[in-house]
């Protein structure tokens, strides 16, 4: 693979648009022979000779090939894997990409795709986890909360109680919100402790 890039770049260099080759021995005379390559999306069904070239040929739907090449049959295309979902079709020159259904993210540890963790409460949501990258949780600072395990959920401002009118009943903390009540509260009248009768 190294010599063939370095060969395009050298032909890059150069200005020469000329076919990648390789080379057989003719089965006949034992001579050196320089086939050409099949280029991307094909593959070779019959090899050069010294009267003929090589004969290339569309990669059947399913396969692929992405280099210049000389194989006798295109790759299958990739199948993704569980919990996952396909983020490029497979062409006929390049293998499908496959990335982790919403909600999941690729873990190294196990080589496969897990479940966003959920920050739990008195933490808050810093960064949404991604396919690539797992939920970040960070701690609640004074004066928000977050009181549910989540993996969207960021940590709010605590209920101002002044503001709408109300009384503090319940300092806030970093997993619940301020506590409120009304200012007024309606007192039944009690009733006289005796009855004077003449």
């Amino acid at each position: 693979l190294l010599l063939i890039l370095l060969s395009v770049r050298s032909w890059l260099a150069n200005g020469v648009a000329s076919p990648l080759t390789y080379e057989v021995t003719d089965r006949i005379t034992g001579n050196p022979l320089q086939c050409d390559r099949c280029p991307p999306g094909t593959f070779l069904r019959a090899r050069c000779s010294s009267t003929k070239k090589s004969e290339c040929a569309p990669c059947p739907q399913g396969s692929f090939t992405e280099l210049w090449n000389y194989i006798g049959r295109c790759l299958r295309c990739a199948v993704c894997g569980r919990n996952q979902v396909v983020k490029k079709e497979c062409t006929a020159n390049s293998d499908c990409q496959c990335e982790c259904k919403p909600g999941y993210f690729y873990s190294q540890d196990y080589d496969m795709c897990v479940r966003h963790s959920e920050c739990p409460s008195g933490q808050g949501v810093l960064t949404k986890g991604t396919p690539e990258r797992d939920t970040v949780c960070g701690r609640c600072s004074v004066g928000t909360f977050s009181d549910i395990s989540s993996t969207d959920q960021i940590c709010t401002q605590h209920k101002s109680c002044s503001a709408a009118g109300l009384q503090l009943v319940l300092k806030g903390a970093i997993w619940h919100d301020n506590l409120c009540t009304e200012l007024n509260i309606s007192k039944k009248s009690s009733p006289p402790s005796s009855f004077i009768t003449k």
